[in-house]
């Protein structure tokens, strides 16, 4: 029975780590999944807008690895707060940006253009 077990977590991690499915996953729920103690991750993540979808509020950005969330780099699409205009962006800008939970889901709270070489 461990060697199941053992087989099983293997074939799990493997998958994890290769797998493609990340932005059909965050499409569908919106990084509920990703749990944290924290309502904000800290700092400024570097990223690249990917896509603008201005009818629902969403960017879906190339992001580096966000260790606070324990969440790899990956492309995702991200809602965006009330707050921010996200016309001023486009896709392919270079950016930094912070998240923050609303209503229990990870909301892009601040964003800014990234001008570091």
């Amino acid at each position: 029975m461990h060697h199941f077990v053992k087989q099983v977590l293997t074939l799990a991690i493997a998958l994890s780590v290769t797998c493609t499915i990340p932005i059909v996953w965050a499409n569908h729920h919106e990084h509920e999944g990703h749990t944290s103690h924290a309502s904000q991750a800290s700092g400024m993540i570097k990223g690249e807008v990917r896509r603008i979808d201005t009818e629902n509020r969403k960017l879906t950005i190339k992001h580096e690895a966000i260790p606070d969330l324990d969440m790899a780099a990956m492309t995702m699409a991200f809602r965006v707060a009330d707050t921010i205009s996200i016309d001023k962006f486009k896709a392919g800008a270079k950016i930094r940006f912070s998240l923050g939970q609303v209503q229990g889901k990870w909301v892009v709270v601040a964003i800014e253009n990234d001008t570091s070489p």
